[in-house]
């Protein structure tokens, strides 16, 4: 079995459409068919998301090796351990942390246009004292 049969059995032993694949992938449906179809492969990024996406190893989706045997304390280290790296690997923002940087580019920009304000009307006033000096000298 190759890699576009495991991809094809998989996706539909986890109930998913091939839309279904792309949307959580991030990838159109097309690129999906390809890789099924063997006309095209996952780049490492997705096979690494599909491995997870499936719970199965790289080595499994790429080569059909099966794991060996874990153990009853390495199967709960990995346990402990996917949730943590799969937490860290998420590039998306919570509404939360979003709304909060928001709020600091807002402040951030007051500051800078106060900031820039106070430099014009300093130079503003240098000029009318400039010019009430010339003036009164007059």
């Amino acid at each position: 079995m190759n890699i576009a049969e495991r991809l094809k059995d998989l996706r539909k032993e986890a109930g998913y459409s091939q839309e279904q694949v792309a949307e959580l992938l991030n990838v159109s449906r097309q690129a999906v068919s390809k890789w099924e179809s063997a006309q095209g492969y996952p780049d490492i990024e997705n096979i690494v998301k599909l491995a997870q996406m499936y719970e199965i190893s790289t080595d499994y989706l790429l080569l059909g090796k099966e794991p060996p045997a874990r153990n009853a304390a390495e199967a709960d280290i990995s346990e402990t351990v996917i949730p943590q790296s799969e937490s860290q690997n998420k590039r998306e923002m919570s509404p939360e942390t979003k709304k909060t940087l928001r709020i600091i580019a807002i402040i951030v920009a007051i500051i800078g246009a106060s900031a820039l304000f106070t430099v014009f009307l300093i130079a503003a006033l240098s000029v009318v004292e400039r010019f009430l000096e010339l003036t009164i000298r007059l």
